[in-house]
């Protein structure tokens, strides 16, 4: 092959063998990629025209170009083609005239190729032999040489068509070049080893070594963009674009001719090489690649800093790199040298060239500078084609949010996982780099780990950039990182997108054999707010830190030191006992409030609190509650007898919120004061949310947690609004395990305020959502942890959690009574229905009566059974209402179902506001209560003396039998042994907690607890009651029956057997293994919709979980919402309740209060949005309303300044009906007065007129 072709067809050659060995294609997928015209790659788009290269095959070869692919590539493809065919159907008939017996065979049977075999034989085997055989003459071996051309150029071709190919099923940005104009130069192209110290300094070594050739070009590019239809794509907008390329020999040996041709030329008419100098100043900076290093790749899978842009094709040369015009700077020009300084974004370096001729070096100056004039316009048109129909100002500035969320199905980089993380380049300039995630080949990056970046770009290079690529590499600590794939993103789509989950498959780097990798990236991307630019400014600031939006717990100033220096009690001069006000006297009445006397303190206690602490974000209504004191707390302090006690603070958990009380040192009654942080209005997301509040003996030490004294659960769901409650608890350590202990009092004032009641009862139908409260210290986590949950922790293993579970559970046989109860007032018609007849209170058996009567319909009609058996459920429930309204204890009642009824209908349950007086019918509910007790108690000893009884008359029935132990194995002690059973019993605790909490919540809605569910289960099961009256059951049952029994036992099902069952021929092997696959497949398909749903779960929960640590601590406790204690807390007799009417104000006094004046907005922590997810915002924290003096005029005292002029506005709503009462009044007067009005004027005007 070499003798007889020239090298530069040889490196042709092995090129396209190489590259159709690699593709492994049949002959026919070659003609037939060939005959569909695909279009080629720019880079490697050589088609042969086959009769030029038969006269003179080392030269005539045609290159096309971008500009007229389109008509060429259709006639030399088919002409191309044909000429193969032709080839083959040639060869063919040859092959079919040679007989077989012209074929010598050596005595193994093998075939000898001789000089008279076969012209195709001997084409076979010496292509096997490389074309060595000597029996082929100099002309077979011709032949052979250029079938072999052939396939080489075929190769190539193919080799482009499926590069490309591969990049549109990619989606990636394709291009349409054409090249405009090209102008060259040979130069030499010293290598950037010369420059030292930032001087350059020639050697006449290496200084014409490398023989280069540079090319101006000028190209028109039309931009496939990926979100264009097909419409689109023909009609995009083009733009021209100019690049400076630098193309280097094809081989070692072309070089070598180059250099030599070259010399010899300058021998010839030039003189002495020497005849050169010059030299120029170096900037300091980074180097390009060493000019002989052919490979121009960079580390990153996306090619070095300069890849070949593509562009026109000469012989014997390929391209090594290109940029951009404007990247070089013409620095001097000093005979046939030009100094050229490169600098395009982090790359910074000055080269020298050396053209042949003084000429050709000032043509090539002006060539640069005259395009570089030109870039400026051709940029703008490069421009408005990448904006397309997006209206932007060149020089605006973007502000982009990205968040590289996650990767799934990623490439396996090290022996069975990956360490991967994510790179982002603009360009080939890198934006942001990720931390690593160690061992997943399913990474999900998170705040924590550099999932966001905020990229600030004007548009003009944003969009003329080739769109942001994201490489996904595996991170080794030792050794280069391995690139696993890359995303390429056009900028179009980045702008336009709105923060939505975008997954992009990867795309195997540049240069990898691979065709296709395994992998997906997800990213999200939208337009940042000042909110996103913000939040990222102060991120890169405070990146260590945790909580820096979480609530900051009052300062306290307790310590041993202070107790043993301070008195807190003292006599006054007339021998009454003042006493201390701790934590401080009200900084506007010092004098009078340092010290107090009981009658004063308790006075104080209940005065209006002058500072409020609102929290929260939700908008179904406000809790305000104020802690007003403690009673008989325990001292858990050391060293009483010094006065060192109990230092009390009292902690509130509601929904996300969580706030603190002052702390009163060394008090066992402590009292909060109105100028205490004392007050809070907690804001309702959801009506079953429970307020949770604990009181805690304060610790200064940094390792010490505070102590639990005990906790207690006010359940708001019953209580009124418009009414102001004060409530007094007794408080213990647990309410779900141990013995309840009594550890003190406490008294709060509570009222709720509810703007609209049908919202209320409307958002009980959506289950509640997971709530966390997060804090940054851990005393802080404790603290709300047993505020909610008490002392005992269920989730650990403890035999007295597993007792109690038990004793729980064993206490359901009480429900027995009340069903004995309920069995005997039904069948015995007793009384319960209180009614005011005659001036005499009468009890009638409503329920009995009622009972009676559907017994009897549904003898009669048992088709009504389902319907009354719906009904059923809402009469147990409104009668478990109706009982529990019944009770002695005024603050066991509840909600009645018609006040909840009119909630959903009117918006208004229309009942009068709560009035309970302290010990309000506290007689009555003791002697209930006694009698409760006592029915209990003489139930469990009854209980136990049968048991005892069974117990004797089985000992005595042993005794008379005697004992037998069959037994013959050897006893053996037990051990040591710490606890030999918790492996066992931990399982079985757990769950058992899921039973008792399950059933605690039904017992709850049985009883009204959870008023809202039970009222939705009664509604519910009324609706189905009257629809399922409207459902003919007998003729469903009828014909339901009917249709089974003639379809399934009749004798046609004979039939069925002899020409269905019987033919039915079993299941092969193959065919069982068939339907698993479709099976399987079916599975996979359906799981794939419930995988990605999980996936998304999974990235969210992580990513708000990192960022709620970032936000308010990493801490973080989940509140219930639902009740799940298994002891209620019910208020104390000594509680009550008035109606709330709020005091009237002066104009100044109202206009502070709806400007805020005297409250601190804390947030809650619930968290909206993706990427950067946002605080809801409060509506109403401030009401000052704009032209108006205030938005409630109602709240003004009669008496106040301009309280006349702003009471008397009216609503819009009220204003209209008093403008339509007008209306119908002066048209009645009209109708009605006009003609009465008339015939009076003209009587009396005829009176006048007679009398006159």
């Amino acid at each position: 092959w070499k003798r007889t072709n020239t090298k530069t067809k040889s490196w042709r050659s092995r090129r396209g063998q190489t590259a159709i060995r690699g593709l492994g294609l049949t002959k026919k997928k070659i003609l037939t990629l060939i005959s569909e015209n695909r279009v080629a790659d720019r880079r490697t788009h050589h088609i042969v025209d086959i009769s030029l290269r038969k006269k003179n095959c080392h030269k005539d070869f045609f290159v096309a170009t971008e500009d007229n692919e389109k008509d060429d590539n259709s006639i030399m493809a088919k002409g191309f083609s044909d000429a193969v065919n032709k080839a083959v159907a040639k060869e063919k008939e040859n092959n079919q005239n040679k007989t077989k017996a012209s074929t010598p065979t050596t005595a193994g049977g093998s075939t000898a190729t001789t000089k008279n075999a076969p012209l195709a034989t001997r084409k076979k085997q010496a292509e096997s032999n490389g074309a060595k055989n000597p029996h082929l003459s100099a002309s077979e071996r011709k032949e052979i040489a250029m079938a072999n051309w052939n396939k080489a150029t075929t190769a190539t071709h193919l080799a482009g068509v499926v590069a490309k190919n591969q990049r549109a099923a990619a989606g990636q940005q394709l291009f349409t070049r054409t090249l405009v104009s090209a102008t060259t130069w040979e130069i030499f192209s010293p290598p950037p080893s010369n420059s030292i110290s930032g001087k350059i300094v020639p050697r006449m070594l290496n200084r014409y070594n490398n023989r280069r050739r540079i090319s101006v070009e000028v190209h028109r590019v039309i931009p496939q963009l990926d979100d264009q239809d097909e419409k689109s794509r023909t009609s995009a907008k083009s733009y021209e674009e100019c690049v400076l390329r630098i193309l280097v020999p094809a081989t070692k040996e072309l070089a070598r001719k180059y250099k030599r041709e070259a010399f010899l030329k300058y021998r010839n008419h030039e003189g002495s090489m020497a005849e050169y100098s010059g030299g120029s100043t170096v900037n300091n900076g980074s180097h390009l690649d060493d000019d002989d290093d052919l490979s121009v790749a960079g580390d990153d899978g996306t090619g070095g800093k300069f890849n070949d842009h593509g562009g026109k094709e000469y012989e014997g040369w390929k391209p090594k790199y290109s940029m951009p015009i404007n990247a070089g700077t013409i620095r001097s020009q000093k005979k046939r040298a030009v100094s050229i300084l490169i600098s395009h974004r982090n790359i910074k370096q000055e080269r020298e060239v050396l053209f042949d001729t003084i000429e050709g070096a000032r043509k090539f100056c002006e060539e640069v500078e005259k395009q570089q004039r030109l870039e400026n316009e051709r940029q703008e048109g490069r421009l408005q084609a990448a904006l397309g129909d997006i209206k932007l100002n060149k020089f605006e500035k973007i502000n982009l949010l990205f968040e590289i969320v996650s990767g799934y199905d990623l490439p396996i980089g090290d022996f069975n996982s990956s360490d991967p993380f994510v790179v982002a380049l603009m360009g080939n300039e890198e934006v942001h780099r990720t931390m690593h995630v160690s061992k997943t080949l399913n990474p999900i990056w998170t705040l924590k780990t550099g999932s966001l970046f905020l990229l600030t770009v004007e548009s003009k290079q944003f969009f003329v950039e080739d769109g942001m690529k994201f490489i996904v590499k595996d991170y080794d600590q030792f050794g280069k990182d391995e690139v696993l794939g890359l995303v390429h993103v056009n900028p179009r789509t980045l702008y336009k997108a709105n923060g939505e989950r975008m997954e992009f498959k990867l795309q195997p780097p540049t240069g990898s054999k691979e065709k296709e990798i395994p992998g997906y990236l997800v990213l999200r991307c939208r337009r940042a707010s000042e909110y996103d630019i913000k939040f990222m400014e102060d991120y890169e600031q405070t990146n260590e830190a945790r909580g820096v939006a979480s609530y900051e717990n009052p300062i306290a100033t307790t310590g041993f030191i202070k107790t043993m220096t301070t008195w807190n009690t003292k006599k006054d001069k007339d021998g009454s006992i003042l006493y201390k006000i701790r934590p401080g006297p009200d900084p506007k009445r010092v004098d009078e409030t340092e010290w107090m006397t009981d009658a004063a303190l308790q006075a104080e206690v209940l005065k209006p609190s002058l500072h409020w602490t609102d929290v929260g974000h939700g908008d179904l209504g406000k809790v305000y509650v104020e802690i007003l004191g403690c009673d008989d707390l325990p001292n858990m302090d050391s060293g009483g007898f010094v006065g060192n006690k109990t230092d009390a603070f009292v902690s509130i958990v509601y929904e996300d919120c969580y706030v603190r009380t002052d702390v009163i040192d060394d008090c066992l009654s402590p009292r909060f004061l109105p100028w205490t942080n004392r007050a809070f209005i907690l804001r309702n997301s959801y009506p079953s949310s429970q307020l949770f509040i604990g009181v805690f003996d304060y610790d200064a030490g940094m390792l010490d947690d505070h102590d639990l004294i005990g906790r207690i659960s006010v359940d708001l769901t019953n209580l009124r609004k418009d009414t102001e409650y004060i409530l007094s608890y007794n408080i213990f350590p647990s309410a779900r395990i141990g013995s309840r202990e009594i550890m003190g009092k406490i008294t709060i004032r509570l009222r709720i305020e509810t703007p609209d009641e049908r919202k209320v009862t409307l958002a009980s139908l959506e289950p509640p959502q997971p709530t966390y409260v997060n804090v940054k210290d851990r005393r802080d986590f404790r603290v709300i942890r047993e505020t909610c949950l008490g002392l005992y922790d269920e989730e650990k293993y403890s035999t007295a959690t597993l007792r109690s579970y038990i004793d729980e559970l064993t206490e359901l046989q009480n429900s027995l009574f009340y069903i004995e109860d309920a069995l005997m007032t039904l069948l015995l018609w007793r009384g319960h229905f209180e009614l005011q007849l005659l001036g005499k209170e009468m009890k009638l058996p409503i329920h009995s009566f009622n009972l009676f009567l559907v017994s009897t319909f549904l003898v009669e009609h048992p088709q009504l059974v389902p319907s009354f058996g719906f009904a059923c459920i809402a009469w147990f429930l409104i009668a478990v209402m109706g009982f529990r309204r019944n009770s002695a204890n005024v603050w066991a009642h509840c909600y009645s179902y018609g006040e909840i009824l009119r909630k959903v209908v009117i918006g208004n349950d229309l009942a009068p506001p709560h009035n309970i007086k302290p010990f309000e019918n506290f007689d009555a509910a003791k002697e209930e209560m006694e009698q409760w007790v006592t029915r209990v108690e003489e139930a469990h000893k009854e209980a136990e003396r049968k048991y005892i009884e069974a117990q004797k008359e089985e000992e005595e029935r042993l005794k008379e039998i005697g004992e037998v132990d069959d037994d013959i194995g050897t006893k053996v002690g037990g051990g040591i042994s710490i606890d030999p059973v918790r492996a066992a019993l931990y399982p079985i605790q757990l769950m058992l907690g899921m039973l008792c909490r399950a059933i605690r919540f039904v017992k709850n809605v049985i009883i009204w607890e959870e008023s809202y569910f039970s009222f939705w289960i009664a509604t519910g099961s009324l609706v189905l009651a009257v629809v399922c009256l409207f459902v003919p059951w007998f003729w469903l049952m009828k014909w339901t029956s009917r249709v089974i029994v003639w379809t399934v036992f009749g004798p046609w099902m004979k039939l069925v057997d002899m020409f269905y069952i019987s033919r039915t021929k079993p299941e092969t092997e193959e065919e069982r293994k068939l339907r698993e696959e479709a099976e399987k497949i079916k599975r996979k398909l359906a799981n794939t919709e419930a995988a990605n749903q999980a996936r998304q779960i999974r990235e969210n929960t992580k990513k708000m979980k990192v960022m709620k640590k970032y936000m308010f601590g990493k801490y973080a406790m989940r509140v219930p919402i639902l009740k799940q204690d298994r002891y209620l807390d019910v208020p104390l007799p000594e509680s009550s309740a008035t109606p709330y009417k709020e005091k009237e104000f002066t104009l100044a006094e109202l206009a502070m209060q709806e400007a805020g004046y005297n409250r601190t907005r804390v947030p809650g922590q619930t968290l909206e949005g993706d990427m950067i997810p946002t605080i809801p915002a409060s509506d109403d924290f401030t009401q000052a309303p704009i032209g108006k003096a205030t938005a409630n005029p109602e709240k003004l005292a009669k008496d106040a300044p301009g309280a006349s002029s702003l009471a008397g506005t009216d609503s819009t709503a009220v204003a209209g009906a008093k403008i339509g009462a007008v209306v119908v009044v002066a048209v009645a007067v009209s109708y009605v007065g006009t003609p009465v009005l008339v015939d009076f004027l003209s009587r009396m005007f005829h009176s006048l007129k007679n009398s006159g």
